[in-house]
């Protein structure tokens, strides 16, 4: 015989408003103590513990409940108002629409404030709003809370504002690795983690089972001749990205999108602080390796629409704006032969799509009831897959997308999301093509299939898109992989880290009181070649990184840096470096012969002279004057 369900009292709390669950009561213990970041998985109630929490703290000020979109505030307000016996004035539903007039007028009446982080950390910088009396701030998504995330400077006017500050911090996925987690802490003022897992025994109860499976469909060979031409044009840019001296540690075949992002960000940031010479030349060319890696991973894992897409808006625009390595790729006789190969694409029916329209209509054959989201990355992928599954099915079929304009479409308003998630629900839509807006929180419980047009390689967005489904009762996720192809890289990633993640939330609690306090590591990058006599001699400058500035990546720097004998040794470069290309060690060897200088100081000055663009590395350990 099942036992009765027990429900929680209070007298702000609506009758049989909310289940009693052990494990709940357990982190509401932790977090009515201390700062606390909640870690469980989807639909196991993050939210009630957040509102349980709030009905006891409300006596004491005000709540802030920040969610990242509009559509998520919106949801947790409506859960207030379902299970709460707060006034609907004393519940204020904030967002940038409102004027400042208005915004001030909802912080000052209302008892729990829903909003929008971007909005509340305005509002904090224009002095429009004081936390001072805020008994409690909510943080939703709080693995969000890096870099310049609006969540981080929210926090640091919190902790500044209030007196007695209390922060609850709510996710499902708060990184891959210690330092992101650790980051996140120390960023809200975290110092207790609770988390529950599937097999957690007070967790087990309310899990439900969730069916994975993967899907793998063969490419047309008229994508692979698109991709074959790419790959073509992408090792020649990186040949001449290697011949100037960087991503020489690896084949020219083996660079990755990754490696490209990084270099990429590295001469924006040189190019930015006035350092010019060949760094100009750099720019130019890594800036149109990215976007051929780019159009690589389009075919492969989107289709022949949405490359035809970007080339149209995105790669033909930013040439037009003057863009040179956009230029290039345009005139690039290899791009040519592509394009052709790419009308061609258009003719041959996407094996993706095919098999994504057999898996929405087996599901619906199974169960008419069924609510179902595909996810994918991009707006003309969604916009491709919804006129394919209305030309090859009667499924009905509606969009969710975020509401910024996106290369002329226009996206959709927060009432328009709101009519599209109701449709969902009441059965008037069977199925949502949603970009990553729908992989946050949304509760939707109706639905019972997710679909993954392509993986992707974050541990975080994989939990939150499979979180979309299984919430109240069994659920299924179907991933669509191409062979051979980025898919399958993407979705091995997302796996390992998501199996890493759950390794290190176990065991970070007793870890968090050390990594909280590391707020300076130093960090020394090593150029591309590794000098044999300079253990001797004393490094001068550190490099110190902490959570506000980040680790750099250095495209050169040597490993001793040494002040004494700078000048000299520049001077000498500049007037002795031959036209050629020479090895760092002859170079070396030669400025101790002839003017006795040391070699920390040759190397540094190797460094500089490279940092200014009057020097460059043709290939590791070898330099030579621009």
């Amino acid at each position: 015989m099942l036992a009765e369900k027990r429900y929680v009292w209070h007298n702000l709390l609506k009758e049989k408003a909310v289940e009693d669950r052990l494990y709940q009561n357990r982190i509401l213990e932790k977090a009515r103590q201390c700062n606390t970041l909640v870690v469980l998985p989807t639909a196991l109630g993050k939210t009630v513990i957040a509102l349980l929490l709030a009905i006891e703290k409300a006596e004491e000020g005000k709540i802030f409940f920040l969610a990242p979109t509009r559509p998520l505030v919106q949801q947790h307000h409506q859960t207030f108002l379902d299970k709460t016996w707060f006034d609907e004035a004393e519940l204020a539903l904030v967002t940038g629409r409102y004027p400042p007039n208005h915004r001030s007028a909802l912080y000052s009446k209302a008892k729990v404030v829903f909003a929008t982080p971007q909005c509340v950390w305005n509002d904090l910088k224009s002095g429009l709003l004081r936390l001072d009396n805020v008994s409690l701030m909510v943080f939703d998504e709080a693995h969000r809370a890096r870099g310049n995330y609006a969540y981080v400077g929210i926090a640091t006017y919190y902790f500044r504002q209030c007196r007695k500050p209390l922060v609850l911090g709510l996710t499902a996925s708060p990184g891959g690795s210690e330092e992101k987690i650790a980051e996140v802490c120390r960023n809200l003022g975290i110092t207790a983690i609770e988390h529950r897992t599937d097999e957690d025994k007070d967790v087990k109860p309310y899990i439900q089972p969730i069916e994975v499976e993967w899907r793998r469909v063969k490419p047309p060979e008229e994508y692979l001749a698109v991709r074959d031409r790419l790959r073509q044009m992408l090792v020649e840019r990186v040949k001449g990205l290697q011949a100037l001296g960087v991503l020489t540690g690896k084949e020219p075949a083996f660079i990755t999108r990754r490696d490209l992002v990084e270099l990429n960000d590295e001469l924006q940031r040189r190019l930015g602080g006035g350092q010019g010479g060949c760094l100009y030349q750099l720019k130019v060319q890594a800036t149109a390796a990215l976007s051929i890696a780019h159009m690589i991973e389009l075919i492969e894992s989107q289709g022949p629409e949405t490359l035809e897409a970007f080339i149209e808006k995105s790669l033909k625009r930013m040439a037009m704006e003057g863009s040179r390595g956009h230029k290039s790729i345009l005139n690039d006789p290899l791009f040519i032969e592509a394009r052709k190969s790419l009308r061609n694409c258009m003719a041959k029916e996407n094996p993706k799509v095919i098999e994504l329209v057999k898996v929405l209509e087996a599901q619906l054959k199974a169960k008419p009831d069924s609510r179902l989201i595909v996810f994918t990355q991009y707006r003309d992928t969604v916009n491709a897959l919804i006129k394919a599954i209305n030309k090859n099915s009667r499924l009905r079929v509606e969009r969710f997308v975020g509401q910024g304009e996106r290369e002329g479409d226009p996206g959709m308003s927060q009432e328009q999301q709101r009519e599209v998630l109701e449709r969902l629900r009441n059965g008037e839509t069977d199925v949502l093509v949603a970009t990553s807006i729908a992989e946050e929180g949304l509760d939707i419980p109706e639905v019972d299939h997710v679909v993954f047009y392509e993986p992707v390689p974050s541990e975080i967005r994989y939990i939150q898109r499979r979180g979309r489904t299984g919430r109240r009762v069994a659920g299924k996720v179907t991933i669509l992989i191409a062979e051979d192809t980025v898919d399958e890289a993407f979705y091995w990633s997302s796996i390992s880290r998501a199996r890493k993640m759950k390794r290190i939330i176990s065991q970070l609690n007793r870890k968090l009181p050390e990594l909280i306090k590391e707020k300076a590591t130093p960090t020394i990058t090593l150029m591309d070649f590794q000098p044999q006599a300079a253990q001797a001699a004393t490094i001068n400058a550190q490099t110190f990184t902490t959570e506000a500035n980040p680790p750099r990546k250095e495209l050169w720097k040597p490993q001793i840096m040494q002040t004494k004998g700078l000048s000299q040794a520049l001077k000498w470069l500049l007037e002795n470096l031959p036209n050629q290309t020479i090895s760092i060690e002859e170079v070396v060897r030669r400025a101790y012969e002839e003017e006795g200088l040391e070699r920390a100081a040759v190397e540094t000055a190797i460094w500089r002279l490279t940092q200014q663009g009057q020097i460059y590395q043709p290939q590791p350990g070898k330099i030579r004057k621009l």
